[in-house]
């Protein structure tokens, strides 16, 4: 593993040969010792999966978390939550990705989990005028990004407003099922006051498309948000490739190193990371950090069981691509 300095030239054949010898023996049960480890890990992912023991607490996390049954997951974590901090709290981040992976690899679960996690699965009641309508202040520039989020529906309709909280009033009341907003351009970076307007009515980027000026040099990105997150829809994009985006507290116990550790063992590439401010009624401003993540070719399901164990007050804003 290259930690004891075992082999050196010079000093064999010499006193400290039994040393040497030693320290070889020692490197080997470091080895064996790490192997043994991980090996405890896949065990106790195993016994995660089965009933009994010291592990029912952990248990009833994980099987809410995949969605067996009706139980209702926040509140069973939420409930659980000081054991489960405890038998994790003996782990290092990486052995609980581990854990988790492990867990994974031992069941039956499909990507059902991943439209879970992030209620993809959840039926609005839209009627049948309010279905694929999208909302938007007219100028023509939202036109013209209109018409490029419209040609990832099958039949889209306009629907104008004349300010930006009617807009998001349109898709939170059921009248439209999308909006369009603009969230970021080449000169400011995000607009957080939009993010805001997101947060407040908690809206999903599904798709978002940049809009350049005539130079070609600067733009404005757009994004096409609805209520809920719908993958099936948009896969007319151009882009291959997907982009995962959600927001955490910076008082969550979660070191950003772990989480971009994390994040590379589970395939994603960061993209960039954000910093956001949102007012809070108790505590004030509290900032927000914003990463995003290429994740078309990510293990998403691990990463999100990572999140709602070691993160769970995570929002999720984004799973899109670029139009």
């Amino acid at each position: 593993m290259g930690l004891i300095y075992s082999n050196i030239p010079e000093l064999e054949g010499s006193n400290t040969e039994i040393c040497l010898a030693n320290l070889r023996e020692l490197e080997g049960d470091v080895e064996m010792i790490v192997e043994k480890r991980l090996a405890h890990l896949a065990e106790l992912a195993n016994a995660i999966m089965k009933d009994g023991g010291d592990t029912d607490v952990i248990n009833s996390i994980i099987l809410s978390i995949k969605a067996e049954g009706n139980a209702d997951s926040g509140n069973i974590i939420e409930e659980n939550r000081h054991e489960a901090d405890f038998i994790f709290s003996k782990l290092s981040t990486i052995e609980r990705l581990t854990v988790i992976k492990e867990i994974f690899s031992n069941s039956s679960l499909e990507k059902r989990l991943i439209y879970k996690w992030l209620d993809l699965d959840t039926e609005l009641k839209l009627t049948e005028d309010a279905t694929d309508r999208i909302a938007y202040l007219q100028n023509s520039y939202t036109d013209t990004v209109y018409m490029q989020f419209s040609s990832l529906l099958n039949y889209s309709r306009a629907t104008y407003f004349e300010s930006i909280t009617d807009v998001c009033e349109g898709v939170f009341n059921d009248n439209c099922e999308y909006c369009i907003l603009p969230i970021e351009t080449s000169a400011d970076g995000k607009l957080l006051s939009f993010y805001e307007m997101i947060l407040k009515y908690d809206l999903k980027i599904n798709a978002v498309y940049d809009l350049y000026s005539n130079d070609n040099k600067n733009y404005t990105r757009y994004a096409l948000l609805s209520k809920k997150l719908n993958i099936k829809k948009f896969t007319k994009s151009k882009s291959k490739n997907r982009y995962f985006e959600f927001l955490f507290s910076d008082t969550e116990n979660l070191p950003l190193d772990d989480l971009l550790s994390v994040a590379k063992l589970c395939s994603f590439k960061l993209h960039r990371i954000d910093t956001l401010k949102e007012n809070n009624e108790k505590s004030g401003k509290q900032s927000l950090i914003c990463p995003i993540f290429r994740s078309d070719s990510s293990d998403l399901q691990t990463f999100l069981a990572f999140l709602k164990i070691d993160c769970p007050d995570f929002i999720a804003i984004g799973l899109y691509n670029h139009v």
